[in-house]
């Protein structure tokens, strides 16, 4: 499943966001048959699946959102995982003019 997810990277990073979900989405359930759903790599396997599936701005920080609070349920505000998660979609929230949510969430990220 390692290997199936840096094909997943490989795909995206030429914009090739079909192939990219369909190996994520793989990489996703295959992590929640082994590990579970709240398991680090499938957590973070669904972070790449959203990234990957071309939805709208709004949509794909929505289903982020509700992802941080599941990581945050699942692994703990300390985890590297959910830092990494908060941090990242920080990053989605600045690109996408949240601005104020951003800065929120990356002072979230430094008191974890």
């Amino acid at each position: 499943l390692d290997a199936c997810s840096a094909l997943g990277k490989a795909c995206n990073e030429v914009s090739d966001f079909e192939d990219a979900s369909q190996y994520f989405k793989r990489v996703k359930e295959g992590y929640e048959k082994q590990l579970g759903p709240g398991s680090e790599k499938t957590l973070d396997a669904t972070f790449s699946l959203i990234l990957a599936t071309g939805m709208s701005e709004r949509e794909t920080v929505e289903k982020l959102r509700v992802l941080v609070e599941r990581t945050v349920a699942a692994l703990g505000e300390e985890n590297f995982v959910t830092l990494d998660t908060l941090n990242d979609f920080g990053i989605e929230l600045r690109q996408n003019g949240e601005f104020k949510e951003a800065r929120s969430v990356w002072e979230r990220c430094l008191v974890g």
